[in-house]
Order: C-alpha cells, then structure tokens, then sequence
C-alpha cells in the first residue's frame, strides 16, 4: 500500500503507486525454465522450480488476440460507470514478457490483432474497509509508436 493507495491484488504491480506513471507490472521469471509469470510467485507454474527472480515487466505490447466484453461483469466486481462495451485482449508483453489478459481503452472497432499497446495504471475503485483508492491496470492503443 502506498499511502492511500493499494495495489489491485499483492505482487502484481510495482513501483510508486502515487505516481501512476512509474508503476509497471510485476511478476517472477524462472531461472530453470525461463517462463515469466505475471504476478510474483514461490514457485513456477510451468516446471515447479522455486528458483524465481521477481521483476518488473515492459510497459509495452502487443494484441495477440482480443473479444469485445458487451455487459459488465456481476456484483461485486467494480466495473466503469456508465458501461460501454470494451476491447479484452491477450497481450505479449515486451521484452519476454508473460502474455496476460486486460482491457483495451478504446472504441472496440479501433482494436486489432498485432496492434501495439501501452499500460496504463489508474484508480479501479475504492476499497470499502479502509478507504484506498485501488489501482488495476488496462491498456490503451499505442499511438506513440
């Protein structure tokens, strides 16, 4: 937690929640097998190695593939108000990045298989016990490449 602010779930982002723009996502990568896992990890998923290095990963991508989410998840499950169908996709995180689901801020006609993306972190929601802002994750259409 940093100040006010709390990570949308633990070991999954890093870096200075006060200054959205630093944070990145976080995850382990496995010295025995080389996978990279998103969020950190005590053992890897792929060969059960503990012989994890926790790490920072790339704050770019690109859509490997995508569907568009036309209703909004169920109670309790924070979503935007008011709902407006949306692009999820699978995005290849540069620099051998693990490939991890999330949403795509843009109209979903805009989205595309191989465009390239960018992370962008902000507030979700408001945690009910103690009042943080929560920070999550989504990506936006990478107009600065």
């Amino acid at each position: 937690m940093s100040g006010d602010r709390m990570a949308f779930r633990d070991g999954f982002l890093s870096g200075d929640l006060a200054k959205l723009g630093d944070v990145r996502l976080a995850g382990s990568r496995c010295r025995a097998c080389g996978i990279a896992l998103f969020g950190r990890r005590l053992r890897c998923e792929n060969c059960s190695s503990p012989a994890l290095d926790h790490v920072s990963f790339a704050d770019t991508g690109s859509i490997h593939s995508y569907t568009v989410q036309r209703y909004p998840p169920p109670q309790p499950n924070a979503c935007p108000e008011p709902w407006l169908p949306r692009p999820l996709a699978w995005i290849d995180l540069d620099d051998c990045g693990p490939r991890i689901l999330g949403p795509i801020r843009c109209n979903p006609d805009d989205a595309e298989i191989g465009g390239r993306v960018h992370l962008v972190c902000g507030v979700g929601w408001i945690d009910q016990a103690s009042g943080a802002e929560v920070i999550d994750y989504a990506f936006e259409m990478d107009k600065r490449i």
